[in-house]
């Protein structure tokens, strides 16, 4: 583990960081803006921008990678021939053992799927874990797109070759991951119109993808004005109806609850 306060001024002295102190609260060395990274490194992956992860300790600053296949970035043999080094691939954990790699792992996932470029997640999948990427789907369903043509981040139809991509099946019946969600409670605010938030109660990331998926399919969640998936009427009779193979809408109709 390259330590010392030599490590320390070595950044200094090349540029790649003003001072200690900046050093020691931004916690990591970003990737300078006015370098040109080739793929996939110019991917929009926080992971990528900000590769490597650094912690004060007594003996001076430790430096280390936020994931050991991050040995092949180009800042990284940069870092690494400037000061003469082999950044330690397990990270920078601080006195108690914690590192952000876990983190760094989710922002690749849900960067990646929030900018719409889910077929390089996928193709750059061993910088994370399926078990982010599912979190990450689950994400780009719930929130709307800055595109006004599409509604969340992914479709639907996206969300499945995802899902199928990490080896996560789809559940055999439908009614499975809707009925794990909270039961639907109106949120109230002082001005506007009543929300019908989906809540969940820390659901596994694959039955929370697909109950997203399966709820925006058969029209139990839509996209509200502010562009936040929330429960529809529809969705609230279903969810109310329970193991029930049918229940009644609203208007009197008899439905199927699949």
């Amino acid at each position: 583990m390259p330590t010392s306060s030599t490590t320390t001024q070595a950044l200094i002295r090349h540029g790649f960081v003003a001072n200690d102190y900046l050093l020691s609260i931004n916690g990591g060395l970003s990737v300078p803006r006015h370098i040109d990274l080739p793929a996939p490194w110019n991917l929009p992956s926080r992971l990528f921008q900000f590769p490597i992860e650094t912690c004060h300790h007594e003996d001076g600053i430790h430096i280390g990678l936020l994931h050991p296949a991050l040995a092949d970035h180009p800042f990284v043999k940069q870092i690494e021939a400037a000061l003469g080094i082999t950044l330690d691939p397990e990270g920078a954990p601080n006195a108690h053992g914690y590192s952000k790699h876990d983190t760094g792992q989710w922002w690749h996932a849900v960067d990646l799927i929030s900018a719409g470029e889910w077929q390089a997640l996928l193709a750059t999948r061993h910088f994370t874990t399926d078990k982010d990427i599912a979190r990450a789907v689950a994400f780009g369903l719930t929130y709307s797109h800055h595109d006004a043509k599409r509604m969340g981040h992914i479709t639907t139809g996206e969300a499945r070759q995802i899902m199928a991509a990490i080896g996560a099946a789809e559940p055999a019946s439908r009614r499975t991951g809707i009925l794990a969600l909270s039961r639907p409670l109106p949120c109230k605010p002082d001005k506007g119109s009543e929300h019908w938030p989906i809540n969940h109660p820390a659901l596994p990331a694959d039955t929370l993808a697909w109950a997203l998926i399966h709820g925006i399919e058969d029209g139990w969640f839509a996209y509200d004005r502010a562009g936040f998936l929330h429960w529809t009427a529809q969705g609230r009779e279903r969810y109310a109806a329970g193991d029930q193979d049918t229940f009644t809408t609203a208007s009197g109709q008899c439905a199927f609850a699949f």
